[in-house]
């Protein structure tokens, strides 16, 4: 009973939540790529303070959301790789 416990209700949504935000840490992290140049561009060729104030925002919502979800994935291993062991040591 104890092992079917520890299996799935904190083994399997561990390595859900990995799959989960882990695609999505992927996500994020080709759209920052697409947003930072897009910062870059514009940091090299505009004077016009409000459009380099937004793209720098916009740039810097895509690293908080890229945190956030490499976060919640390392969060998901941490409990996965908990139930895990007690998975694999108890009696």
């Amino acid at each position: 009973m104890k092992k079917k416990f520890l299996f799935f209700l904190i083994i399997v949504p561990g390595i859900g939540g990995i799959v989960v935000f882990g695609s999505s840490a992927l996500q994020d992290w080709g759209q920052l790529q697409e947003v930072y140049s897009n910062y870059k561009k514009v940091a090299a060729t505009s004077s016009d303070l409000s459009i380099l104030f937004k793209a720098n925002a916009s740039q810097m919502i895509q690293r908080i959301n890229l945190f956030a979800d490499g976060t919640w994935t390392l969060l998901s291993a941490i409990l996965a790789g908990i139930g895990l062991h007690g998975f694999l040591t108890s009696d």
